[in-house]
């Protein structure tokens, strides 16, 4: 499957593969968010600066796209599933449920490797992203 032929699941753009050495994920050309394999995501985690290739895009276009939640994985065609992370609750991830890959928005991998202290005020901000 050629890149040009998997559509972004946030916006009409179209999912690139882009790699840093040993790390392959596929970006969006519009909005900039990441769809990330399970296996990548650890290599992301353990490498030094990698966000500063891969995660380019401005966090206030990922601000916009985040609000867009009910999403399918560009690959499977089904409903990703939406989940916070457990340690900095204001980032929402979408994962889908078949080939465990996740969708990111532009700036919240950089979010996620980057713990600060203005990530304690960012989850109260934010709110709830489910209903009780």
């Amino acid at each position: 499957m050629s890149d040009s032929e998997v559509d972004c699941p946030k916006c009409d753009g179209h999912l690139e593969t882009k790699t840093q050495g040993e790390i392959i994920v596929q970006r969006c050309n519009s909005c900039y968010g990441l769809l990330i394999e399970p296996e990548m995501m650890e290599k992301m985690n353990a490498e030094l600066m990698v966000e500063k290739f891969l995660d380019v895009g401005p966090a206030s276009i990922g601000r916009k796209y985040d609000k867009i939640d009910d999403i399918e994985c560009p690959l499977c065609k089904i409903e990703m599933t939406r989940r916070t992370d457990p340690e900095q609750t204001h980032i929402w991830i979408e994962t889908c449920p078949l080939c465990d890959r996740v969708f990111l928005d532009a700036g919240e991998y950089t979010d996620l490797k980057h713990h600060t202290f203005t990530d304690l005020f960012k989850r109260f901000l934010k709110g709830k992203r489910f209903k009780d």
